[in-house]
């Protein structure tokens, strides 16, 4: 097997060690023996799922080993593939061939980081003496029982991987959320720099004569078809009176009245042509792959943006998240930066 000896800086997640530590030969001794000394044992992952190193998407049952080295700890493939739970089924369900195991590699690679990240959190917190009692880890066995979608597949099958969970999420909301607080200027300011995400989209009445080809019609015939149409219409024949005759849309019995739309709700082209009419003007003729439009602009009516108070509470949720995203990502990298990382798998 070969090894790959990383750690994180700026540059990339996992890059080569090159830090010398003052008891540097005592440490690669210790992980000597702790690679040697971990047994390898047979285990075949959850309903088949082809975790292992060197599998090839079959099912067959693996052989357990080192996926990474954290510090003076080990993450087993085992781990990781309980980690995987599903999910490579759901990928075959989407994917095959090589795609299926890009998919699955980058998957793996995922899982494994945050496996990764909850030992760096777990050895941060046991350094820091914070502790999970065992009535707060029943309590929570319990809640996986009701809602096991609310924690990692591991930890709805082992209460020592769920209480390192609970070490894990403690650490990271002292840590993490320390000194972070959202103000109401900045709340403010966001409103007005975002308001297009609290303002609806504006709608627009229209009408439509559509005119879809006839069995063996050419493209040509068709707008010949449709040329005589927009001649009636420029000689001030009623557009509802010929919608209702000549349309082949569903609307035609009202006049080819669309009601009120917006533009996302139409083809691209006629949403296009719709930015260019001013109420009352009638579009020129509008090819897609439907047939032929015409279109007439009724009326507009403006999008409604949401009063500030209404969302205010909302827009400082995202802030306050966005800023507890920011900590959190800085902190890790901290820790992934002074840690030794090995990755194996």
């Amino acid at each position: 097997m070969m090894h790959d000896h990383h750690r994180h800086n700026s540059s990339s997640r996992y890059s080569p060690c090159r830090r010398t530590f003052g008891t540097t030969t005592l440490l690669l001794m210790a992980f000597w023996v702790i690679t040697c000394l971990v047994p390898v044992v047979s285990a075949q992952s959850p309903a088949g799922s082809p975790i292992g190193s060197g599998t090839s998407g079959d099912g067959k049952a693996l052989t357990d080993g080192i996926a990474a080295i954290v510090n003076t700890e080990i993450i087993t493939v085992s781990e990781l593939q309980t980690e995987m739970g599903d999910e490579f089924f759901r990928l075959k369900a989407r994917y095959e061939g090589d795609e299926l195991k890009a998919r699955l590699s980058q998957k793996r690679l995922e899982v494994l980081n945050l496996l990764i990240e909850r030992k760096l959190l777990v050895q941060e917190a046991k350094a820091k003496q914070i502790t999970v009692s065992d009535e707060e880890v029943d309590q929570a066995w319990e809640q996986t029982r009701r809602n096991p979608g609310g924690f990692p597949p591991a930890a709805t099958q082992s209460k020592a991987v769920l209480r390192e969970e609970m070490m894990a999420r403690r650490i990271r909301d002292i840590e993490v959320r320390r000194g972070i607080v959202v103000v109401p200027e900045e709340v403010l300011a966001y409103f007005k720099e975002q308001q297009q995400r609290f303002t609806s989209p504006g709608t627009h009445h229209i009408r439509q004569i559509l005119l879809i080809p006839k069995l063996d019609e050419n493209r040509e015939t068709l707008k010949a078809r449709a040329e005589v149409l927009m001649g009636q219409l420029e000689e001030g024949r009623s557009f509802e009176q010929l919608a209702e005759l000549f349309s082949d849309g569903s609307e035609s019995v009202v006049g080819g009245d669309l009601g009120f739309v917006t533009k996302d709700e139409l083809l691209a082209p006629l949403g296009e042509a719709l930015d260019k009419l001013s109420p009352g003007e009638v579009s020129p003729l509008i090819e897609t792959e439907k047939g032929i439009h015409i279109l007439r602009l009724e009326e507009n009516r403006p999008g409604i943006t949401q009063p500030f108070e209404k969302v205010k509470e909302a827009i400082g949720n995202r802030l306050f998240q966005e800023k507890i995203q920011k900590s959190h990502d800085k902190w890790m990298s901290l820790l992934k930066d002074r840690a030794y990382i090995e990755i194996r798998f």
